[in-house]
């Protein structure tokens, strides 16, 4: 077992300031686990509250007889093997029955992605996306839906507000000192951007975009608790900052879209909302007449190109790729060295994938694999719309938020496909199928 230190330098290094002897870590790494597994023994919850709260932590990576492994990874695996001794112990297994075409796409999900393994060129890396993106979020799934209720999920917001405002607090102070970053032009004063305790800037951007949307929902159900509505409220705005210096325009935009999608849906203080809206697209829209379009372009140029046109060129290169390998796509990790040949624009290296959520799935798993993707998406907004009680309605439009603010950042970027990212994205759709486990569907709202 050895330690592989990340690019960023991983959480270890931002406290330490030092490599950590292999043999120590391999001591740190038994004593930290035994830790998680026995708290996972005592309280399935409370693992589950500790492994959201560490999701950052994938960036300590170490090998295990030769096999790359995470903290993340290693938390995921020892979570499910005890949820399933109990649950094999005690027969309290049961996931919601009424979601039958969700489980069948989930399944061929599954399925594309392991026939991608193979189509893949490099069958370890292949593996490795595999099982860190696949398997492990469903196994995460699954415990999270089988033991967790409607009232258990209040302490999950507060987890991720924590979260989220040490995110943003790191972010911020990366904005002013310019320390941790280590790419040279972002840490340059007139370029900054902030990166949080991840490699690159959008990969915070990312990670807190739907978390925004999902703490404003949760603002916005308890106004009444005035301690909770400061605190909400300063992490929201702390959090939004953090995306701002990320200089992200397609966090801040997915955001907005959110906020907007919120206020359609959201049955409680519709009106206001709507006003509020309003308000914000006269205020858009005399910004747009007096100053002219915002510059879509970013300043995170490279030498020849901007972030509009390097992903224009990026996706049309995708999909001249794509035409000649319509069905299976590149396969798993193999985006890289399919769209080589199709790589004319010189000025952009060719990323590991195609900022795009549609050619993300195609070239990764293929037109199964997408087409299943596109199906969990449509049963998660069919279950979501669904007539139940206020209160549980109000949570549905939270999560179908969330993930509307995710998707519309993948039109430009890659939301999955990174170990927090995909465990995330299967967070907001246990959310809904938590919540579905006691609903009583209705023709009315009460």
């Amino acid at each position: 077992m050895s330690y592989v230190e990340n690019k960023a330098g991983a959480f270890l290094f931002y406290f330490f300031n030092a490599k950590i002897k292999p043999v120590t870590m391999v001591y740190l790494l038994i004593f930290y686990f035994l830790l998680y597994t026995l708290l996972a023994v005592k309280n399935i919850r409370y693992a589950i509250y500790w492994l959201i709260f560490s999701l950052p932590a994938y960036q300590v990576r170490f090998d295990v007889f030769s096999l790359p492994m995470t903290l993340l990874e290693g938390e995921i695996l020892l979570l499910f093997i005890v949820w399933l001794a109990g649950s094999l112990k005690n027969k309290t297994f049961k996931l919601p029955s009424k979601n039958t075409i969700l489980y069948f796409s989930i399944l061929i999900f599954l399925l594309a992605a392991t026939v991608s393994v193979f189509i893949s060129p490099d069958l370890k890396a292949a593996a490795g996306i595999w099982k860190a993106y696949f398997i492990e979020p469903i196994l995460f799934l699954i415990v999270f839906v089988s033991s967790f209720k409607k009232e258990n999920l209040k302490d999950i917001f507060h987890i991720l507000a924590t979260q989220s405002l040490l995110l943003s607090l790191f972010a911020i102070y990366q904005k002013i000192t310019g320390a941790f970053i280590t790419n040279p032009f972002w840490t340059d004063e007139a370029t900054r951007r902030v990166t949080g305790p991840f490699s690159y800037p959008n990969a915070l951007a990312l990670y807190l975009a739907p978390l925004i949307i999902l703490l404003f929902g949760h603002l916005t159900l308890n106004f009444k608790n005035k301690i909770s509505t400061i605190f909400y409220s300063a992490v929201i705005l702390f959090s939004n900052l953090a995306v701002y210096f990320t200089g992200s325009k397609g966090a801040l935009l997915a955001i907005l879209v959110g906020i907007i999608f919120y206020a359609l849906f959201f049955i409680g203080h519709r009106k206001k909302f709507i006003w509020l809206l309003i308000i914000i697209l006269l205020l858009t829209g005399f910004y747009i007449f007096t100053k002219g379009l915002p510059d879509l372009n970013g300043t995170a140029s490279v030498e020849g190109g901007d972030s509009v046109s390097t992903r224009l060129d990026m996706w049309s290169e995708t999909w001249q790729m794509l035409q000649n390998n319509f069905l299976f796509g590149a396969g798993l990790a193999g985006y890289q060295s399919a769209v080589a040949p199709y790589h004319a624009k010189d000025y952009i290296e060719v990323y590991l994938y195609p900022h795009n959520i549609i050619f993300n799935f195609w070239s990764e798993t293929g037109l199964i694999g997408l087409l299943a993707f596109i199906l969990i998406i449509i049963c998660f907004y069919k279950t979501g719309f669904k007539k139940t009680n206020r209160e549980n309605y109000s949570l549905h439009v939270i999560a179908m938020s969330a993930m509307t603010t995710l998707l519309i950042h993948g039109l430009v970027d890659v939301p999955y496909f990174k170990n927090d990212l995909a465990i995330l994205f299967w967070f907001i759709i246990g959310i809904i199928l938590i919540l579905e486990k006691n609903n009583i569907y209705i023709k009315k709202y009460e």
